[in-house]
Parts: structure tokens; C-alpha cells; sequence
């Protein structure tokens, strides 16, 4: 990320994800929740600087829409508890740490970079999503 002190104008770039390579102002408004989502919950400093790179760039007023993308998100997804536990291999009394360590064990032994499958990788995201409520 960068500042023009001068002007107070923001640019960054993507670093990694989805959008790697990518300059943010070359982001849609709805990759750039995304990406935003995404970093609230693997990097809070990156979702400080995104917060501040939009605040700029859209207006106070974008929390509302990225807040109404993100519960369209979960209403789409039709993943229960219940199965989020199974896909997880948690119990039901599972803590936070329990689920963001299975969570991580399994994405290392499913991502699609290391030959894993997009469709279980998925999975594995969405039940973690599921359980931690967001």
C-alpha cells in the first residue's frame, strides 16, 4: 500500500489470494469485499489498510453494502453445522482453536496448489465459515 502524501490518494496491490498480482483500484467493488472478508480473517493489519484504502475510495457508506454481500453469502450457503463438524472431524464442544487448527491441517493437505481438489478445498473453507459464524 502505498500514500501520496501530497495528494492523500491510496494505491495498492494484491499480495496474495485470489487477486495476487492485482492493483486494487483495478478491483470490482464486490472482489474487493471479498478480499476484504478474506483478510478480516487471516490478517487484521491488512483489513485495517483495506478499511482505510475504502474509506477513501467509496465512502463511509460501503460498510452496508459489504456487510449485505456478505449476509447474501450466508444465506447461500446451505452447509449445517452438523456437516461442518463432520467435514472439520470436530466434536460438537469443538473451540476456535480446535477448528482453525483442523482447519489448517486439512487445507495443507487439500489445496488445490498441492494437488488437492478446488471442490474440497471449498468444502473445508465453508465449514470453517460455518462455525466461526461468518
Amino acid at each position: 500500500m502505498e500514500l501520496d502524501h501530497d495528494t492523500g490518494a491510496m494505491r495498492g496491490t494484491v499480495l496474495k489470494g485470489a487477486h495476487a498480482g492485482k492493483a486494487l483500484d483495478g478491483l470490482q467493488q464486490g472482489a474487493l469485499f471479498a478480499l476484504y472478508f478474506e483478510a478480516g480473517r487471516d490478517d487484521v493489519e491488512t483489513a485495517r489498510l483495506l478499511e482505510a484504502y475504502m474509506d477513501r475510495t467509496l465512502g463511509a457508506d460501503w460498510r452496508v453494502d459489504a456487510e449485505r454481500q456478505r449476509s447474501a453469502a450466508s444465506s447461500r450457503s446451505g452447509m449445517s453445522r452438523e456437516e461442518a463438524l463432520k467435514v472439520l472431524g470436530l466434536k460438537e464442544d469443538a473451540t476456535e482453536d480446535e477448528i482453525r487448527s483442523a482447519h489448517r491441517r486439512l487445507m495443507m493437505q487439500n489445496h488445490p496448489d498441492r494437488g488437492g481438489s478446488d471442490y474440497i478445498a471449498a468444502k473445508i473453507n465453508e465449514a470453517k465459515d460455518v462455525l466461526l459464524g461468518r
